[in-house]
């Protein structure tokens, strides 16, 4: 796999057709926005001041997406942050199914629309793209919570939106902003509403943006509990570092 080291330290992971000025946009396949073909499942980069993403991370296999997070926390610059969207949230998806909810393909979140979020509706893709254009997570805010923990950020929060064009109910879209460094809670919810509103109307509907949990922990104690087997002294260090951390 080649080693991504560019100029630029603004990373756009799965870019797909889709290209953003001023990043190094990098995909699994070649496409006309590319500037790198790479394999995303590790990817090798470095001296990132930020990495983005937008429906990308659910196509990782379970097994491999904490792996993925700790490359791109150790890729980080030192004041660097990750910026992901577009995780469909599980229990939202199930909570508008089973209150007959409006869809977003057609009048009723019927078990169509829940198949668009739960596998991603890969047919919609040339047949060679299928496996790849699969969903292979389910996510939700705990859910994620723990794979940022267990990559070793120190500091992150989670949040969810509506894309555009939705409706207001189909809040269902989750996403996160973490840090290589510590900072507080608020000071996470500033910069990440600050970077987001490039992308409002874009990827996301800015006001609709609502953050539902956080943590932000020393740089040391996150690493030590992101350690591959945790030692005693590192799960008794997690559990006092995450009591401190939590959000009120």
């Amino acid at each position: 796999m080649p080693h991504v080291n560019q100029a630029a330290s603004l990373y756009h992971l799965g870019c797909g057709e889709r290209r953003l000025d001023g990043y190094v946009n990098v995909d699994l396949h070649p496409t006309s926005a590319t500037d790198i073909v790479t394999d995303l499942t590790h990817p090798e980069l470095s001296n990132a001041a930020g990495v983005f993403s937008n429906a990308f991370f659910e196509h990782l296999r379970r097994t491999t997406r904490v792996e993925h997070l700790r490359a791109i926390r150790r890729a980080l610059q030192a004041d660097g942050f990750a910026c992901y969207l577009g995780l469909p949230d599980f229990r939202r998806v199930a909570e508008l199914y089973l209150s007959g909810g409006p869809g977003v393909v057609g009048p009723r979140f019927d078990l169509f629309n829940v198949y668009r979020y739960t596998h991603g509706d890969p047919e919609m893709s040339p047949a060679a793209d299928w496996e790849a254009q699969l969903h292979k997570s389910l996510f939700d805010v705990p859910e994620l919570m723990r794979l940022l923990r267990d990559a070793g950020f120190p500091s992150y929060v989670v949040f969810r939106y509506v894309f555009p064009g939705e409706p207001p109910e189909t809040d269902l879209s989750l996403g996160f902003y973490a840090t290589a460094d510590r900072r507080a809670t608020g000071a996470l919810e500033l910069a990440c509403r600050r970077f987001l509103a490039a992308f409002d109307g874009q990827f996301l509907t800015a006001e609709t943006l609502r953050f539902d949990d956080g943590r932000s922990r020393p740089a040391g104690i996150a690493r030590l509990s992101a350690t591959r087997q945790r030692s005693l002294l590192g799960r008794v260090a997690f559990a006092a570092s995450d009591r401190l951390a939590r959000i009120a």
